[in-house]
């Protein structure tokens, strides 16, 4: 027996004489289609269900018949997205869109489900149809997709472009609920010298671990982006004042006093960070962002190794919030104060290759 598609199976909801068809040809019907069918009475439970859906969701028809299709729910949609489901339908209109759906198993899937009510010869709504199909394989393409075009492909922290939409979000929240916010760049000091001295995968495995270690120091909300090179951005929403915004900024400074683990040795390097504390409402992304950058670099001219935060408010157009602090590397020479071995690795000078693991 040939398959039918969902439009074919929707179409032959209709005799060509004009009249309907009943439940029991329909069920005969569904079985011929590739894709997982449903039939259920108006109250939502299952009368019947295709080999299709038995293969999908690993549930055979006697478990499923009687029962809704709460049955293969995830959890993963609102009470709200469900109301407005059966809201459509009782309105006598169909839904088509991709559901998240759980099978027996417990394993998660995406499936294409269309669903439409099924009428008698009187245009009277009887059961309800749906038909479905498993489009796990095509949502995760998709999401590696959009993954690699949103983040970066080194550490995987956001990249400019989802930055700076995350930026954009904020501010737009903030405005409308009378926050706060801190924008926040910081920059590796001296990294060259790691590339240069250590090679480029050293520098790329201290980028790495440099990631990882500003993603642990803020809340899970908070958003780290890389931003190119050896510059990374932070946006934190909901920073209450400034004195907030300046022991944030002096953690992010503080956690860079512990050594970096690599790959067979650990590095020690420094940042430079720039904040702008946002108090609304005027100021768009731009400004926020050359004044961070600002900071920033007054802290690169100074030495590096410690921050600066600057504020984003009517009442302090041209001020600086001028709260510095050093977190200094004892009696390191300049060239070296931002990198050297730790004890038990060879530590005679940072230009040296023969920093590696003993």
């Amino acid at each position: 027996m040939s398959s039918c598609s969902v439009t074919e199976l929707h179409a032959e909801t209709r005799l060509p004489s004009g009249g309907a068809l009943g439940p029991h040809e329909f069920a005969l019907i569904m079985e011929r289609s590739s894709d997982a069918a449903i039939l259920t009475a108006l109250d939502g439970r299952i009368l019947h269900v295709n080999r299709a859906f038995e293969e999908m969701t690993g549930y055979m028809r006697e478990d499923a018949v009687r029962r809704t299709p709460a049955l293969v729910k995830s959890g993963r949609h609102s009470l709200e997205f469900y109301e407005s489901l059966w809201n459509s339908l009782r309105a006598g209109r169909q839904f088509t869109g991709v559901l998240v759906n759980r099978r027996k198993t417990g394993e998660l899937f995406h499936e294409e489900k269309s669903i439409w009510p099924l009428v008698n010869a009187q245009g009277v709504v009887t059961h309800y149809v749906s038909t479905g199909r498993d489009v796990s394989r095509r949502v995760a393409r998709m999401e590696h997709l959009t993954h690699a075009a949103t983040h970066d492909s080194l550490t995987d922290l956001p990249n400019r472009a989802l930055f700076t939409d995350r930026l954009q979000q904020a501010l737009r929240h903030a405005r409308r609920s009378a926050e706060r916010l801190l924008v926040v760049l910081v920059d590796v000091d001296r990294f060259k010298m790691v590339n240069d001295s250590l090679g480029h995968q050293t520098g790329d495995a201290l980028l790495r671990g440099i990631a990882a270690r500003l993603r642990r120091t803020v809340r899970e909300e908070d958003t780290v982006a890389r931003l190119g090179g050896d510059e990374f951005a932070m946006v934190l929403p909901g920073v209450i004042n400034a004195e907030g915004a300046e022991s944030i900024l002096a953690k992010i400074t503080e956690s860079f006093t512990a050594p970096i683990a690599l790959n067979h040795f650990m590095l020690r390097s420094s940042v430079s960070v720039g904040g702008c504390f946002w108090t609304g409402p005027t100021g768009e992304q731009e400004v926020l962002l050359a004044l961070a950058d600002q900071a920033l670099y007054r802290v690169k001219r100074g030495g590096g190794n410690g921050f600066l935060l600057k504020a984003a408010a009517p009442e302090a157009q041209a001020e600086d919030f001028e709260r510095r602090h050093t977190f200094g590397l004892g009696e390191l020479t300049a060239s070296r104060r931002d990198l050297y071995a730790v004890p038990g690795f060879s530590a005679r000078r940072c230009s040296d290759r023969a920093i590696s693991a003993i």
